[in-house]
């Protein structure tokens, strides 16, 4: 027996000191691997930016070295770094800069608005644009028309933008500036609310009819911050977005002027990944070669984003059946949307011409009736030019019904749902009973073995880890408490796996992150609690306590 433990003994040192010695460990925890559902371990060890190995204490002890790192989690839960495929990020500045928009997401009146923006105006040189973003009428208690945002200032033009960004609200200086009158026909694509009984605009533009917002030479925008102000304000940002548990994140309109910013941040080694989605207007740059593409494991440059349809929030996308609402302009049931500004033909040129550049399509696209056009282009795309795997991406695929999921899932589909029940589910009692039970449809497409990805939208809607995830897995408003699509309630494990292994799938990255196993980018989360057994109606409470990307600690919570 002696010469047993002998010889058990002399194995287990030589295993132990064979195996690599990981420069970091984490021990004593609770770890969400998503190897499988239900999969946990307790320890992982981590060396040279990868996983390199999962499992019991135990099993890990053997990887520590005299150099290794060791955080004792005291239990706490670990998941894999949240990735966020669709959001629009913005640098963050100081109130008193010029250049600096103002954020209206938390403005609850309309008293407070006019206040605010009233405050700005007080800082800002006469004749100068004041910019908003993100006003949430029900909040204010009514649009922001003309006659409000002319008490702030009629000094300024003001342009403020709706929380879903598919409208603006402008005052009397901006619109007659722009020749905005009683003679203005509504664009293709797009329509002016005009007052009751009249002609004339109330401020309110939709969709495309935005744009001639800027239609005037004698506009004066404000200053822009200088290269070095700019990259603050982007590094500003994205310490947020690490602080809020992801470590993925995906560009869904990036400008010609904007690649370089993402360049100089990887260049700096910011921690973050980042996947670029090059808007329209600078598709054939990208295609040609002007803009480069790039696939590294911190940017990636492979896709085009498209506008296809409108919006969901703001109650303009394009349907089969009319909104469940009175039209304000006929008085009866017989409002479908807005329809889009490009045709089936252009859009199928469109997408062929990306299809066959070897790119990804990434898709805005809200209403059933936009989405069927969308789903018919890319099968046209595919037919004439057969690639094996291009995984075309539809972003938000709001409004859905069983026919759509069934194409989605043939033609291998990405659906990127959005999950902004939270924030915004009270807009969505417009699209009556029937259409909410197949709005953003997780739980269905799961169960189809359809993989998809969740996504923010922010700033639509705020990118934080665990508000985005409570608000997928409980599908309730925060203010009426209104249950937005139950049938489409998914646990939290499910969530999590959308918003981390999801993500991956549609950057074609689903074997380097996305889980927590041996081999993956080291990018993790640890929390104060475990989503997926709390009450699920606090998991927004839960509290982000490190972000590790690469195996490096890029932000801890004081104290921790």
């Amino acid at each position: 027996m002696k010469y047993l433990f002998i010889i058990i003994a002399f194995v287990l040192f030589t295993n132990f000191g064979s195996l690599p010695k990981a420069s970091l460990v984490l021990k004593n925890g609770n770890i969400v691997t998503l190897k499988a559902k239900g999969d946990r371990a307790q320890a992982i060890a981590i060396k040279d930016g990868n996983i390199l190995a999962v499992g019991t204490d135990a099993q890990i002890q053997g990887y520590i070295g005299n150099d290794t790192k060791v955080i004792d989690l005291k239990g706490k839960t670990v998941l894999p770094g949240f990735n966020d495929v669709h959001m629009h990020p913005a640098a963050i500045y100081a109130f008193d800069k010029p250049w600096a928009v103002l954020k209206l997401d938390t403005v609850t009146s309309m008293k407070n608005l006019i206040a605010l923006l009233k405050k700005k105006a007080a800082i800002t040189p006469k004749g100068v644009l004041i910019r908003g973003v993100g006003y949430n009428e029900t909040k204010l208690g009514g649009q922001p028309i003309r006659d409000s945002l002319d008490k702030a200032s009629t000094d300024h033009p003001i342009q403020i933008s709706h929380v879903s960004g598919h409208l603006s609200a402008a005052n009397s200086y901006l619109m007659d500036m722009n020749g905005i009158d009683e003679n203005t026909k509504d664009p293709a694509g797009g329509a002016f609310e005009r007052y009751h009984g009249t002609n004339k605009p109330d401020g309110i533009c939709k969709e495309t009819a935005a744009g001639y917002l800027h239609r005037s030479k004698k506009i004066q925008y404000p200053p822009k911050p200088t290269d070095e102000e700019e990259m603050e304000g982007y590094r500003n940002f994205f310490n947020n977005v690490l602080a809020s548990g992801l470590t993925s994140i995906g560009d869904a309109w990036t400008t010609e002027d904007k690649v370089p910013v993402y360049r100089k941040l990887v260049a700096e080694h910011f921690p973050m990944r980042f996947n670029l989605l090059i808007g329209t207007p600078y598709a054939n740059d990208l295609i040609s070669g002007k803009i480069q593409r790039t696939n590294t494991p911190y940017l990636r440059i492979e896709g085009v984003k498209v506008i296809h349809g409108n919006s969901l929030s703001g109650k303009t996308c394009w349907l089969y059946e009319p909104y469940d609402m009175i039209n304000p302009v006929t008085g009866k049931r017989d409002y479908y949307g807005i329809p889009p500004a490009r045709s089936q033909a252009s859009l199928d040129s469109l997408f062929l011409r990306i299809h066959k550049a070897g790119l990804q399509i990434a898709v805005h696209s809200n209403g059933d009736r936009e989405i069927d056009m969308v789903i018919a282009a890319i099968e046209k795309a595919q037919k004439a030019d057969p690639r094996p795997d291009p995984r075309h991406r539809i972003e938000h695929c709001s409004i859905t019904n069983q026919g759509i999921l069934d194409k989605i899932k043939k033609d291998k589909i990405i659906p990127v749902f959005h999950c902004y029940m939270y924030e915004l589910g009270d807009k969505m009692l417009v699209y009556g009973e029937k259409r909410m039970a197949m709005l953003h449809p997780t739980k269905t497409a799961m169960d189809m073995g359809i993989i998809y990805a969740l996504h923010s939208d922010a700033p639509i809607s705020p990118y934080p880890a665990m508000i985005r995830l409570g608000s997928a897995v409980n599908r309730k408003t925060k203010d009426g408490g209104i249950v937005i699509g139950a049938n489409q309630r998914i646990g939290a494990e499910d969530a999590i796996k959308a918003y981390t292994f999801g993500g991956a799938y549609t950057t074609f990255e689903e074997k380097k992150k996305g889980r927590l196993i041996p081999g993956e980018y080291a990018d993790m989360i640890v929390l104060d609690n475990d989503p997926t057994t709390i009450d699920p109606e606090k998991i927004y409470n839960i509290k982000v306590l490190k972000t590790i990307l690469g195996g490096k600690i890029v932000y801890q919570s004081p104290g921790n």
